[in-house]
């Protein structure tokens, strides 16, 4: 998905680099029922069809296309399967240290200390303002992946009446072809 996304020639990524850092990320999530290695996997795989069938490849930059890449793979490191309102609710050590989006906060935070590790640096070839640019990108990226901010923040009735316009439309193809 990197090489096929080239972001590994474009950044200088160094190979080896690269496949350790994936598995160090892989390494540090635990076996939890749903926000697992086999999730995040899910999650990169399905950003990469998109940057594929979705012809974004053409679209995005390759910085965008290598953050994106990055924070699917990070955005739920090391989660413990419970969600932010129970870290709140047992005034949990996390919950303590990240006022909003405590597992989300955690997760980029556990992100940077993999890249910070001793041959797990992917960047290690950017400069100074490239790197603080990626860094930033994964953070906003995977601080987004708070579902509670988002519904917030969403109109619903915009969106139920986009889903119900697909809905009719695809209906109308199906009933009524060419």
């Amino acid at each position: 998905m990197f090489r096929d996304s080239d972001v590994i020639d474009h950044f200088h990524m160094n190979y080896r680099t690269l496949t350790r850092w994936i598995l160090s990320v892989r390494k540090n999530y635990r076996k939890v029922i749903y926000h697992n290695w086999r999730h995040a996997f899910n999650v990169v795989q399905c950003m990469f069809a998109i940057f594929k069938e979705g012809k974004m490849l053409e679209r995005l930059s390759a910085m965008e296309r290598m953050t994106l890449l990055v924070a699917c793979l990070c955005h739920d490191l090391d989660h413990r399967g419970t969600t932010n309102t129970f870290q709140a609710q047992s005034s949990s050590p996390l919950a303590d240290l990240y006022s909003t989006s405590t597992m989300e906060h955690h997760h980029f935070d556990h992100s940077i200390m993999i890249l910070n590790s001793e041959g797990n640096n992917i960047f290690e070839n950017m400069d100074s303002s490239e790197y603080a640019e990626a860094i930033s990108m994964i953070e906003t990226d995977i601080l987004a992946t708070d579902l509670a901010l988002y519904f917030k923040s969403v109109d619903h009735d915009f969106c139920y009446l986009v889903v119900l316009r697909l809905c009719v439309q695809e209906a109308h193809e199906v009933l009524l072809p060419g």
